[in-house]
């Protein structure tokens, strides 16, 4: 029975503890909320095919049949297929705890997402942006801080060279958290 009731103050003690506010260790437990999401959709083109193995070489029944002319293949347009690229721009290495100004480790995220589109030579059809908070964030005085993230990489996106006519952006909140891969304390 004492084992009972000393679990139950134990349980107590914790949840009071995760009631009163985010603590240091807390807050860094909750790190992965505090995002924005990329999604960049376009076409690149399609890779070359493969070439085929030659046929091996028939040898000719009679030496006086000519063999007939092939007429020249007429070269295809590339084709363009379809991509999705996704970044994220993520944790206490993009954003502060209540802020929506996106630091060096954010910004090298995205620069990774410019890079591989211009790298691909993707013709982009639009751009989704998603600012998230953690739980803590959402509950403060700064209601907007999803958006208010989300226009930051907007803007450094716009900075890079991307459409700004072609992005989109939303904030979500707390809606959408980051499955806990770790206990926390």
């Amino acid at each position: 029975m004492q084992k009972i009731i000393l679990a139950g103050a134990i349980a107590a003690a914790f949840l009071s503890g995760c009631a009163t506010g985010p603590s240091k260790e807390l807050s860094d437990c909750l790190q992965p909320n505090r995002r924005v999401a990329v999604e960049v959709v376009g076409t690149v083109l399609a890779p070359k095919p493969k070439p085929k193995p030659e046929a091996e070489a028939k040898p000719e029944a009679k030496p006086e049949a000519k063999p007939e002319a092939k007429p020249e293949a007429k070269p295809k347009k590339p084709a363009r297929v379809p991509l999705q690229l996704n970044a994220l721009a993520q944790g206490n290495s993009a954003f502060d705890v209540g802020s929506a100004v996106l630091k060096e480790g954010g910004r090298e995220d995205l620069d990774k997402l410019i890079g591989t589109v211009a790298k691909r030579q993707m013709v982009v059809g639009a751009i989704v942006i998603a600012g998230h908070t953690d739980r803590f964030e959402a509950e403060s005085a700064s209601a907007n801080l999803a958006e208010e993230r989300a226009k930051s990489v907007m803007s450094y996106l716009t900075s890079k060279g991307m459409d700004q006519k072609l992005m989109f952006w939303e904030g979500k909140g707390a809606k959408e958290p980051v499955p806990v891969t770790k206990f926390c304390e």
